[in-house]
């Protein structure tokens, strides 16, 4: 048995700008500037480790708090990629375009290893907290941050079938991101002072809070077969694998698309706004032949 306990005080001199919308998901690298000066932050963690030699099993407990400052976002409305007018984009300083604040995460780690036998690999679960806060965004009130993961297990196998001949799977589950989806829309007008007559309409939406939805939970199941060859100088391995198993549509994006229905009867049309979601990377079959010197 064993007891750890540790702090740390750290700076970073590099951002992760986030956009947390239902689109193609940004994350930009910025670097420290003086109006962006570098995060820093400080981290304490306690935990328990317990050895079973019977088993060939460590079991760990972990319990951890960090605090962040000078972390940033996007302002309310900002985007800096200049997409409508890249002509004029080095006319525009990107740091008027964020704001600064903090964030804060908690949470506690479970890990069960077996390192020796015919089966090895790890049971592993998190529970945590992550929330960010900025006087300009979300009303100043504190909000989940885009990778904030409630729940994220990973489950770890390598069974040694025969001498040479193994046996692996990998299945890993995580509460899927936070992003921010229009709540409403509706139509506003437009009215000019020149002429009473003239006005314009268009749609706006209503987002409500930060982060207000969560997307679908991310898992797979990846599995593969390893054929091991020993030679006086090296190692050669054949490797079989399946990606995605169970060809889980894990959500990469969502977009809002209007649909249409036409009553041929009446001469009517109702529209009906729904949710879509974009998935990349589902069942994929590999080979690979590697050497180990």
């Amino acid at each position: 048995m064993s007891v750890k306990a540790s702090y740390a005080k750290m700076n970073q001199y590099i951002h992760l700008l986030t956009s947390t919308g239902i689109g193609l998901p940004t994350d930009l690298w910025v670097p420290a500037t003086t109006d962006a000066p570098a995060q820093n932050n400080w981290q304490t963690a306690l935990g328990l480790a317990k050895d079973l030699p019977d088993l060939s099993t460590t079991i760990s407990l972990e319990g951890y708090y960090k605090e962040s400052k000078n972390v940033i976002t996007y302002r309310e409305g900002a985007n800096f990629l200049m997409i409508d007018d890249p002509e004029n984009a080095n006319e525009v300083k990107w740091e008027d375009n964020i704001t600064s604040g903090i964030g804060w995460s908690y949470g506690v780690e479970l890990l069960a290893h077996r390192k020796s036998g015919r089966l090895t690999g790890w049971v592993g679960y998190t529970l945590s907290w992550t929330k960010l806060q900025f006087d300009e965004v979300n009303n100043g009130n504190p909000y989940w941050a885009r990778y904030d993961r409630r729940h994220d297990v990973s489950l770890v196998a390598v069974y040694e079938l025969s001498k040479g001949v193994t046996l692996s799977g990998t299945w890993v589950y995580g509460t899927g991101n936070a992003i921010t989806l229009p709540l409403a829309t509706y139509p506003l007008q437009e009215h000019y002072p020149v002429s009473p007559d003239w006005q314009w309409t268009y749609n706006v939406q209503d987002y409500g809070k930060k982060n207000n939805f969560r997307m679908a939970p991310y898992h797979r199941l990846d599995i593969g077969v390893q054929f091991h060859k020993k030679f006086e100088k090296h190692e050669r391995t054949w490797e079989f694998s399946i990606y995605n198993a169970y060809n889980r549509r894990n959500p990469f994006i969502y977009f809002v698309r209007t649909e249409y229905d036409y009553n041929p009867n009446t001469g009517e049309s109702t529209s009906t706004t729904k949710l879509k979601q974009l998935s990349l990377f589902q069942l994929i079959p590999s080979a690979s032949w590697s050497i180990k010197f």
